[in-house]
């Protein structure tokens, strides 16, 4: 929470002191943006532990992962408009942390470790001078489907690696469909600076079949992102 009011206290300082800093209308532009991700995934209690088992028996935690992301894109501003496109290709490091404890003193925690590969044809509305707000569906490609990770403190119950990579021939990622919202700002020179939330609607872990008790459940994404960009000017009317 403090990151995002950093954030959104710099964007109002930047509009009130008028640098007039938006793209110009009619310009085509390419540039890149990077940045940090806070990503997660839901319901994974759900998927991975039985109905059975008692719920006071047993506490759980999901935990974001933070990772990074970078993209380059092109971007077009409407003449005398406040409407601008921006399809963007872009990498992120998503997935998320769970961690399980009980009362047999049983502790361990499963990354899952995913990446993506994504397309998203960004809707940018201008709300005064570079201060904009952005919207877009996003169709996000696994690039690692068995990149989970697992760590115990009672690995004599089961070498960790043993269960991690039986956990990574049942639970696979899994392509995954999101919105992304957002508020930026264009500031001089071309730079830009940019905060998105990403909803997922899709499930993002498909399960196997196996002698885990798992069963097949909806496990959505959810992500915060900050990335700072540079925008180059290419073609003009």
């Amino acid at each position: 929470m403090r990151g995002i009011t950093l954030l959104l206290t710099l964007m109002m300082w930047l509009l009130v002191n008028d640098l007039y800093a938006q793209l110009e209308d009619g310009e085509w532009y390419y540039g890149f943006k990077a940045g940090a991700i806070s990503s997660k995934i839901n319901d994974v209690s759900t998927t991975i532990i039985p109905s059975f088992f008692p719920q006071e028996s047993y506490d759980v935690f999901t935990e974001p992962r933070l990772g990074f992301t970078g993209s380059f894109y092109v971007h077009h501003r409407f003449n005398r408009s406040r409407l601008a496109i921006q399809p963007e290709l872009s990498y992120t490091q998503g997935g998320g942390m769970f961690r399980y404890s009980d009362v047999e003193s049983l502790e361990y925690t499963i990354g899952f470790k995913y990446s993506y590969f994504n397309i998203a044809p960004i809707l940018k509305l201008y709300l005064a001078h570079g201060l904009h707000f952005n919207v877009a569906p996003r169709l996000s490609f696994g690039l690692q489907e068995s990149n989970l990770t697992y760590v115990s403190n009672q690995p004599e119950l089961g070498p960790d690696l043993q269960i991690q990579q039986s956990l990574r021939e049942v639970l696979k990622g899994k392509n995954n469909f999101n919105v992304l919202i957002g508020l930026g700002y264009d500031m001089p020179f071309g730079l830009s600076l940019g905060f998105e939330y990403h909803i997922g609607f899709s499930d993002v872990i498909e399960t196997q079949a196996n002698g885990f008790y798992f069963i097949e459940n909806k496990n959505a994404t959810a992500a915060y992102q900050v990335t700072l960009g540079y925008a180059i000017p290419f073609y003009n009317n």
